[in-house]
């Protein structure tokens, strides 16, 4: 996934915490088929911003297992550190 793809997907998720926030501050339904359409409608909001959240979070873990690697490779491999002048 591209920096600008997490981006876009960072910003979509701010947007239906937004859309959630919102959601919550309206008045509350008075009939059973204004209820059934409101909890649709966050579920629907709620759903995606979970599938976001879960792209989001295997990305991250994929770069940790990379950066694991790379610290094993050249920290802890028993390789003299190269100290910077």
């Amino acid at each position: 996934m591209t920096r600008e793809e997490k981006m876009e997907l960072i910003q979509r998720m701010l947007g239906l915490k937004h859309k959630l926030k919102v959601h919550d501050s309206m008045k509350a339904p008075e009939t059973h088929d204004e209820f059934s359409v409101s909890l649709l409608a966050r579920w629907e909001l709620e759903d995606e911003l979970k599938a976001i959240e879960t792209l989001l979070e295997q990305e991250r873990q994929e770069n940790l297992k990379t950066k694991i690697k790379q610290i094993q490779e050249n920290y802890l491999s028993g390789k003299p550190i190269k100290k910077k002048k």
